[in-house]
């Protein structure tokens, strides 16, 4: 859209190929790709699929993983959590896949777009998720933008390697992550002839993490911390990466770190407004 110096990116062919493969159809398309605090059924309930039913099960993971990394992050948590049991995939896995696969079926226009309002400045922001998972660790999820409203050219959803013993830590060791990324898309930017001048902003909804960093501060709380994650605080130091507060209102990364409550569209201006029941509000995602 040369008017408004716009991009947009999207994939309703594959999307169309995906629903013709898999014979996707139903009266009511899901209004999220995953439920977000799904009973965990008993053993009964939930059988392991057989040898074929494991092949197409992988095989819709794969496709929805690719999709994920390409023009829609707003499936990639989903698709993550599906991807660690493509080995034993039970019952209730295969439900919780046709579900991505119905929510994409019914938002196949939906995909990224990028605009240079701002220039070509790199902007980043992470997030963590606390002890989310069954074995307590924590979950990141980060972004890279060239311009902050403009759409994430890399997202990021993974499930953190150490168990954080707070929320402060999980997104200290999220920052980590993050940092790495952002030298990454830094010295790539560079060699596309576009050098960044100034520090790159990282958007994180901590404060205690933010003043952790920047004053490099050691607690009782936070000695234990590896000195491999503190190479966010080099970064700051250096100022490659200037850290800046994000209310966890306006967090909407919060998609890569977790299932969410509800979504709601605006076609017309390419907008998900997610509604998530730990929020107080609703926040805008310019995909």
């Amino acid at each position: 859209d040369r008017s408004t110096r716009t991009i947009k990116i999207s994939q309703p062919g594959y999307i169309e190929e995906m629903i013709d493969t898999y014979n996707i159809s139903c009266s009511t398309y899901p209004s999220t790709p995953m439920i977000e605090s799904p009973r965990k059924p008993s053993s009964d309930t939930n059988p392991l699929l057989n040898s074929h039913l494991i092949e197409l099960f992988q095989s819709k993971v794969g496709t929805l993983l690719y999709l994920a990394n390409q023009t829609r992050p707003d499936i990639l948590f989903a698709v993550n959590m599906m991807s660690r049991q493509t080995k034993q995939p039970t019952k209730h896995d295969m439900l919780a896949v046709d579900r991505i696969l119905q929510y994409v079926a019914g938002t196949p226009t939906l995909g990224l777009t990028f605009h240079s309002n701002d220039g070509i400045v790199l902007t980043a922001t992470v997030d963590a998720s606390y002890g989310s998972h069954s074995d307590r660790k924590s979950h990141t999820g980060l972004t890279l933008h060239i311009g902050k409203a403009s759409g994430s050219f890399l997202s990021r959803s993974k499930k953190q390697t150490i168990t954080a013993d707070s929320s402060t830590v999980a997104e200290f060791v999220a920052t980590h992550m993050a940092a790495k990324e952002i030298m990454w898309a830094r010295s790539l930017l560079s060699e596309l002839g576009y050098p960044q001048h100034g520090p790159t902003t990282l958007f994180e909804d901590n404060k205690s993490t933010i003043y952790m960093i920047q004053n490099d501060s050691h607690t009782q709380r936070t000695k234990h911390i590896d000195i491999p994650y503190n190479l966010i605080r080099e970064q700051v130091q250096k100022k490659v990466i200037s850290m800046e507060h994000l209310s966890t209102k306006e967090m909407i990364y919060d998609m890569l770190t977790k299932a969410l409550a509800h979504f709601e569209y605006n076609f017309e201006h390419n907008f998900v407004f997610i509604h998530c029941s730990h929020l107080r509000g609703v926040a805008v995602y310019g995909i």
